[in-house]
């Protein structure tokens, strides 16, 4: 069942950083479909709001998950970054109080806020798969971008309000998420958690067989072809390409071969002392 999962997310589901305006209206239009129904808001409510795009995605990478067979968008997470050039300099869950204390947290830049992961009702069916196995797959391959990008740019906290069972599916993967607060009503009833930069990294490492694979799978598959994110960064204000770690990643895929385990590809991106804990 690994292997078939592996595939799935693999070969016939691909992870895509949102660099064009065609990318932007998938966006936009995933979480038109998923949050009207969710938040039972009309999609002209939801624009009104400024919730299906807005000045945080100014601010952040946003990932789209397509059906390789029909090249159509099925699902989008935002990872909002906060750094010293951003004009926001609070993460959402911070500037609308919803953690006591998260500023003692959010003092060490870069941080980020994991939001906006949506998935459409309207998946193709699996011959392997049930509906929620597949949903349940899917969604752990939209919370990969967070790892993908936690190599990318190195931040000292990720934060997240999620759902329960979100939680539980990322625990079953050793993602050590801790709470930071009590529930609340955030688009529906959310919890606050927060990983570390190093809790992250330890992470990764345990998971070689699965959410590590398919990790390190995307990596180098951006590694082949790195230009559209170069030009993102490049078009991005409050990015430089001195943040990012793209060139170290590539260099020791070519260093130690595409078979490199998860475990050495952390050690080689974050020999850095200034992780914090």
């Amino acid at each position: 069942m690994l292997k078939k999962a592996i595939n799935l997310l693999t070969e016939e589901y691909s992870i895509v950083l949102a660099t064009t305006p065609k990318h932007l209206q998938a966006v936009k239009d995933i979480r038109a479909e998923v949050f009207v129904s969710r938040l039972n808001l009309s999609s002209a409510e939801l624009e009104s709001k400024n919730f299906l795009i807005n000045q945080d995605d100014k601010q952040s990478f946003i990932y789209l998950l397509q059906h390789n067979a029909t090249k159509k968008y099925v699902g989008s997470v935002r990872l909002i970054f906060v750094n010293e050039h951003t004009p926001n300099q609070t993460i959402p869950i911070e500037r609308d109080g919803l953690v006591k204390g998260i500023e003692q947290l959010t003092k060490y830049k870069p941080v980020c806020e994991i939001s906006r992961l949506a998935l459409t009702k309207t998946l193709p069916e699996h011959n392997d798969f049930s509906m929620s196995q597949l949903r349940g797959y899917l969604s752990l391959a939209l919370m990969s971008a967070t790892r993908i990008n936690f190599f990318l740019y190195h931040y000292s906290k990720i934060f997240a309000m999620m759902e329960r069972s979100l939680h539980l599916i990322l625990k079953r993967q050793s993602v050590a998420f801790k709470p930071i607060g009590d529930a609340v009503d955030y688009y529906g009833v959310r919890f606050p958690f927060v990983i570390t930069q190093k809790d992250l990294a330890i992470s990764i490492e345990k998971t070689e067989e699965s959410m590590g694979a398919l990790t390190k799978y995307h990596l180098l598959e951006l590694c082949k072809n790195p230009e559209p994110f170069w030009q993102f960064i490049d078009n991005n204000p409050y990015l430089e390409r001195s943040d990012i770690h793209l060139d170290k990643i590539s260099q020791t895929f070519k260093k130690y071969g595409e078979n490199i385990s998860i475990q050495q590809l952390v050690k080689e991106t974050f020999n850095n002392p200034s992780i914090k804990a």
